[in-house]
């Protein structure tokens, strides 16, 4: 009888863990300096994150765009364009808030998943890589 109990709740105290440990993986990538490659244009983004801030930067362009950051989790939060981004670019209002949800985190990178708010069909994957600073 005691060994009926004890394996599921054995069980279920591994499976606590190894989501904790999957938690708590992705608070290393809250802050600093990212890197990750559009699939469609092959065009390079650099993406830096400090605090509530958001700033994302095409690497042939000069233009920047800030979001307003919010940490919903360990592992989710969602970016909407700051007001002085939407006043310079009103096509990154038609995006609205997007929330991007870590779903593996490696050493050096981890796999996001994008979805945006007013459209439901946008799901966007992809891995974003650690820029280490020099």
């Amino acid at each position: 009888m005691i060994k009926k109990i004890t394996l599921p709740l054995l069980f279920s105290l591994l499976l606590s863990l190894s989501a904790f440990a999957q938690q708590s993986g992705c608070s290393k990538f809250k802050n600093g300096t990212f890197k990750v490659t559009d699939p469609a244009s092959k065009k390079v983004c650099i993406i830096t994150r400090e605090g509530n801030i958001q700033t994302e930067k095409m690497e042939e362009s000069e233009e920047v765009y800030d979001f307003d950051l919010v940490w919903i989790d360990d592992c989710t939060y969602t970016v909407s364009p700051t007001p002085a981004t939407a006043a310079r670019n009103k096509a990154v209002l038609k995006a609205g808030t997007m929330t991007v949800r870590i779903i593996k985190a490696k050493d050096n990178s981890y796999t996001q998943r994008v979805t945006v708010a007013t459209n439901p069909k946008f799901r966007r994957v992809d891995e974003v890589f650690l820029v280490e600073s020099k």
